[in-house]
């Protein structure tokens, strides 16, 4: 290969060398270039003096590697001067490598392009033979600040578990529906952090949000109020058929554990059937069980209600569940506030003290049920299951670090793959 050719494709111009043939020495997973720095400019870089003398040489390596495969290695003769008005010794600089840097700018490129992807730190670093800490230590460099997107029309707002410790257990999301993407990561979701946050967001873009998508944290309740008084809030559907999903199935178990006959079909399809206890009725498998101990079939509707009838509040909650299932979506808003005041009203004057918690939840956030039921008509139905999807995106990412201690740290990381790379 040309010389020329080559120390251009290692990332460093020629000029700063001087032009002989010499063939590269094979090392482990790459080369070894020998090259001699020339000397073209004797000017002193301490008094601009032009009149410098040559009084030895010095051997510098710089790691160029330009894949993980090739591990190649510019080993460069370099010349020391000393200058004959100040008497202060230099040597003269190489472009493309910085001083005391021990890897080129190429590489360095190649460094921060890899930012954006998907890989940890220390796999970069495995990359460029290069240590973890240093990788950390260039993106703190090089990577200051990352900046938010703009206050979306169609706002979800999350929360992700970050960290064991009580102060930064829970770290706040914020999510563009439309776009879906990441707008930005707040470091706490107590409302202290939260308040800090929006109130330095300037009214006129807040105002640009219609929408806030939220699940049933106060918090979120009084962002909404407070900050986007222009936006509809709208609860999550997730969270509010997981809240009853949730007492129905310990309802569920109760009654299992409670059933006095353990050898016995029922008790052996609750333990095993149990979403069938927890889907919509249609739903349920239209086939028949078998009790493997006596041959005898039953059809799984047939075990399902003789199952709930065991128990009166396992039975109301089933009943509540099927109701909520079954309320068509996209009614108007008064049909939908009278359902949920219905539904919650039913659930209060259950037996179970599960319920009845349910119940009051529902009764509290009605209004909120309410816009989830009717908010965006039959076009689009808004959820947070966007925020779900790119919250799985943020665990990977921290579970492949094996956890963030800086959080910055992790808010810009996150922010680069998740959100500017596809800019980029």
């Amino acid at each position: 290969m040309d010389f020329n050719t080559l120390v251009l494709r290692l990332g460093i111009h020629p000029d700063n060398f001087i032009n002989k043939e010499n063939e590269p020495i094979k090392i482990n997973n790459g080369f070894l270039y020998d090259v001699e720095q020339a000397v073209t400019n004797r000017k002193c870089l301490h008094c601009d003096n032009d009149d410098s003398v040559i009084i030895g040489y010095y051997f510098t390596e710089t790691k160029c590697s330009e894949s993980d495969n090739f591990k190649d290695i510019l080993r460069i003769k370099r010349v020391r001067l000393k200058c004959k008005k100040c008497g202060r010794t230099f040597s003269p600089p190489i472009s493309g490598i910085e001083r005391y840097s021990t890897i080129s700018q190429q590489v360095k490129q190649f460094i921060l392009n890899d930012f954006v992807k998907p890989i940890t730190f220390a796999h970069i670093g495995e990359k460029y033979s290069l240590t973890k800490n240093r990788i950390m230590q260039m993106f703190d460099e090089k990577v200051k600040y990352v900046p938010r997107r703009k206050m979306p029309h169609v706002l979800c707002i999350d929360e992700i578990k970050f960290s064991e410790e009580l102060d930064q257990k829970y770290c706040c999301v914020l999510y563009d529906f439309e776009n879906k993407e990441i707008i930005d990561i707040i470091k706490n979701r107590q409302m202290p952090f939260l308040r800090e946050y929006f109130s330095n967001i300037p009214i006129k873009e807040r105002e640009n949000t219609k929408v806030f998508i939220s699940d049933m944290y106060d918090a979120y309740a009084s962002v909404c109020t407070s900050y986007f008084p222009k936006a509809i809030h709208v609860v999550d559907m997730f969270h509010i058929v997981t809240q009853l999903t949730r007492a129905v199935n310990t309802l569920r178990v109760n009654t299992m554990n409670s059933y006095t006959e353990k050898k016995d079909p029922y008790y052996n399809f609750m333990k095993s059937k149990w979403k069938c206890f927890l889907c919509r009725t249609e739903k349920i498998p239209d086939k028949r069980y078998t009790y493997m101990k006596t041959g005898e079939t039953f059809h799984y509707d047939e075990m399902v209600y003789k199952c709930i009838s065991f128990n009166n509040k396992f039975s109301s909650g089933y009943l509540a569940l099927q109701d909520l299932f079954h309320f068509p979506y996209y009614s108007n808003y008064e049909e939908s506030l009278k359902f949920i005041e219905f539904l919650s009203q039913k659930l209060d004057n259950s037996f179970s003290d599960l319920l009845k918690k349910v119940g009051e939840t529902y009764h509290r956030w009605r209004f909120e049920i309410a816009n989830a039921f009717t908010v965006g008509n039959k076009e689009i139905r808004y959820t947070n299951a966007i925020a779900e999807c790119l919250n799985n995106q943020l665990k990977t990412i921290i579970k492949s670090a094996y956890g963030y201690h800086n959080f910055e740290r992790f808010r810009k990381r996150a922010m680069l793959i998740t959100t500017y790379r596809k800019k980029a």
